[in-house]
């Protein structure tokens, strides 16, 4: 079964603890650099300065969502596998 472009993209999410995490994963090294602060540098990321970002809220409605949808599909097949 493959996915469409918003279930990998909602898949993503689950690949971060958190909301910093996601956050984090937005930030170069070039920005630590020159900004020398990592919540300066999530400021900037989370204001949107670096792109489309979701907001905490989003980031968390979608997460779980993601997640409930793995945990279904992981238990589909989980039924189908068994006699």
């Amino acid at each position: 079964m493959e996915l469409n472009t918003a279930e990998r993209f909602y898949d993503f999410l689950t690949n971060f603890k958190d909301y910093e995490d996601y956050l984090d994963s937005k930030i170069t090294p070039t920005d630590f650099f020159y900004l020398k602060s990592r919540e300066l540098a999530r400021k900037l990321v989370e204001h949107s300065h670096k792109g489309m970002i979701l907001s905490r809220e989003e980031f968390e409605e979608r997460k779980a969502a993601a997640e409930a949808a793995k945990a279904e599909q992981s238990s589909v097949f989980y039924n189908r596998s068994r006699p």
